[in-house]
């Protein structure tokens, strides 16, 4: 079981990967018993569920047994879901978000003491939880058919057309990487897709986007126009290949971990082409032609374009577009239906615990990494930054952690957000008023 298997429902389901006894003895998988809660701890952090019988995940999940003398475990998920954003805030974020055990130990949950009034918290939540549970079932039963159609029209039918490379195929016209730039978080310049903007199933979600500043050249060259096709080069061996069609107009860009595909469509449907590396065989493919390197796979644009794929007439392509689309309708009033049922339930879930924070200054080195200047400058962090340079016993464990912090403090010097003061004949740092 990995993140992916963790789809939004509070009772971890089966995984359809399996794993031997021998990698269990050799501790390259974990298995955790029937009440554990499941926290994703690297890529997409802070997805979660609850074990229902024994399940066995590699490195990515990790497990919590809660005191049930202390804490119901519904009600720690539950707090888990209403903090995903403060997890996702406190990981160490290189190419993939990473939230190590010495954070998760910091993290302070604080719940009602009495017991009946957990029991309450839980009941409210769970008949909630179980509208949109149904939600998803429907949803995930849409995508189901889909995939079924998709098999019956033409991967049932395969001996009768020819596999052919995408690149002998003529059907892509141009393939282009990403940009690698910087992005930002306060909305500066063109709204950037990354990694996790394209789901499993094949779509694009918006809801956690950067921005990025461009040049008119780059803007150029890295926009996205509807029915371009979206490849995810770089990820976790488990989301590496997602592909998926763009469909929501002009205005945007993309990252350098995706790579946009300008299609032939005469002779290759952007749909089809979702379609096919999005069915069961699709992806098994890919997969098997990532390239793994530590935590992360790799297929290149280049390794991509190799691949075979079936080519039926284009007309039978497009009369699955036409099906795909009538679905997706379907799919976008059941979307809504749930996003209502998940509004009401985060009013009342936030509604039934106190906001607390992680204690950055405990973990303060930790975060430095991640901390831009302008992140520096948020709550209390400037302050932090001040204590752990002045303090008499050093504080930090790695010499490039306090390197890196006399860096970050020169920046800020030289905007104003820090100055000197001379106090009793001694310079001093402070935080600007």
């Amino acid at each position: 079981m990995g993140p992916s298997d963790l789809k939004g429902q509070k009772l971890a389901e089966d995984s359809e990967r399996k794993i031997s006894e021998l990698a269990l003895e050799d501790r390259k998988a974990f298995l955790y018993q029937p009440g554990t809660v499941l926290i994703s701890t690297i890529g997409d952090i802070g997805k979660t569920a609850i074990v229902k019988k024994p399940v066995a995940s590699n490195q990515q999940l990790t497990g919590i047994l809660v005191n049930e003398d202390i804490i119901l475990p519904e009600l720690f998920y539950y707090w888990i879901r209403l903090n995903k954003r403060i997890l996702e805030n406190k990981a160490n974020t290189s190419v993939l978000s990473m939230l190590n055990n010495k954070l998760i130990k910091r993290i302070k949950v604080v719940f009602p003491k009495d017991f009946e009034d957990q029991y309450k918290i839980v009941g409210r939540l769970n008949r909630i939880q179980e509208l949109i549970d149904k939600r998803v079932d429907t949803i995930k039963l849409l995508d189901n058919y889909i995939r079924s159609v998709f098999l019956e029209m033409f991967l049932e039918k395969s001996a009768k057309w020819k596999y052919k490379s995408l690149k002998e195929s003529k059907g892509v016209k141009n393939r282009i990487q990403g940009i690698g730039k910087k992005s930002n978080s306060s909305g500066r310049g063109k709204p950037m897709l990354r990694m996790n903007n394209l789901t499993y199933s094949g779509e694009t979600d918006l809801n956690d986007l950067k921005w990025i500043e461009l040049s008119e050249k780059e803007e150029k060259t890295f926009r996205l126009e509807n029915r371009n096709v979206l490849f995810n080069r770089t990820n976790s061996p488990e989301l590496v290949g997602k592909i998926a069609v763009w469909n929501q107009g002009t205005g945007y860009t993309f990252a350098g971990y995706l790579v946009k595909l300008e299609l032939n469509e005469d002779i290759l449907n952007p749909y089809y082409l979702s379609g096919f590396f999005n069915s069961d065989f699709g992806k098994m493919v890919l997969r098997n032609k990532a390239r793994l390197s530590g935590n992360l796979a790799n297929i290149s644009g280049s390794k991509f374009l190799e691949q075979l794929i079936l080519l039926p007439p284009i007309e039978l392509q497009i009369k699955y577009e036409e099906t795909y689309l009538k679905f997706q309708e379907i799919r976008s009033q059941l979307e809504k239906q749930q996003e209502f049922l998940q509004t009401l339930f985060l009013a009342y879930l936030q509604s039934s615990f106190k906001d607390e924070e992680i204690d950055e200054d405990e973990v303060f080195e930790t975060l430095l990494h991640n901390f831009t200047k302008e992140d520096l400058k948020q709550g209390n962090r400037l302050k932090y930054l001040l204590n752990w340079i002045n303090c008499k016993e050093p504080r930090f464990d790695k010499f490039e952690s306090y390197d890196l912090a006399w860096d970050r403090l020169r920046e800020l010097l030289e905007d104003g957000s820090i100055e000197q003061v001379l106090d009793e004949n001694e310079i001093k740092l402070k935080v600007a008023e």
